[in-house]
């Protein structure tokens, strides 16, 4: 199985779920709102998944977001 994501698109992920918004996170990780967003729907993309429901005024975490989390923390720990 070959990984098509790495540590930037977690760090994403993360800042995302702990800010609540893509502006947000993309001011704690000094980057882009776009930067930001593109990284997102690579991890999308690589896990076959959404990770957060969007509309145009909020954001909600998914299931599999939920459960990313905490194995997103565990891998950026560790490395």
């Amino acid at each position: 199985m070959r990984i098509n994501y790495d540590f930037g698109d977690l760090e994403a992920f993360l800042a995302i779920k702990e800010t609540g918004s893509f502006h947000g996170a993309a001011q704690a990780l000094n980057l882009s709102q776009s930067a930001v967003t593109r990284r997102l729907q690579k991890l999308e993309d690589a896990l076959g998944t959404m990770l957060f429901e969007r509309t145009t005024r909020s954001l909600k975490p998914t299931l599999a977001a939920k459960r990313l989390q905490a194995r997103a923390e565990a891998i950026l720990e560790d490395a």
